[in-house]
């Protein structure tokens, strides 16, 4: 799958994502490949790799703002309203690659011990739909605050 025309703005919200996704397409390549700009880790294990990462670099209470690596409010802001774009009105591989690589490592996350409730709210209503399918589909309780 080619790399979409959104993905550019998407890893460019932050460093940490950017460099995340550098390192996701060097392993896929291996240490011995040369120029192949074709060959590409699929759209959703970079996702995946993405929201594994904003998970682990640390996004707290949209109110506070973070010492680097995390994210300010406005990366979080701009990072799920990209995503929320690409799940409202995007190809229908683009969002199911939204929702399984970002969406499910995002929750992955949250299963062991990610604070999500804080950054909730910058969550879209499909992006937010998604997740309470998601967590109905694992029998994962969805808290109040999800609804």
């Amino acid at each position: 799958m080619a790399t979409p025309p959104w993905w550019e703005e998407l890893v460019g919200v932050s460093e940490v994502l950017a460099d995340a996704d550098r390192a996701e397409i060097e392993s896929w390549r291996g240490p011995d490949a040369q120029d192949a700009s074709d060959d590409l880790p699929p759209l959703t294990v970079r996702l995946g790799t993405l929201g594994r990462v904003y998970a682990e670099a640390g996004a707290g209470p949209l109110s506070e703002p973070l010492a680097e690596p995390g994210f300010s409010e406005a990366q979080t802001r701009q990072l799920f309203r990209i995503l929320e774009d690409v799940l409202a009105n995007g190809r229908d591989e683009d969002r199911n690659a939204v929702a399984t690589g970002f969406f499910e490592a995002l929750l992955s996350a949250w299963d062991r011990g990610f604070d999500l409730r804080p950054v909730w709210q910058a969550l879209g209503p499909d992006s937010r739909a998604y997740c309470r399918s998601w967590n109905g589909f694992t029998g994962v309780g969805s808290p109040d605050w999800m609804r």
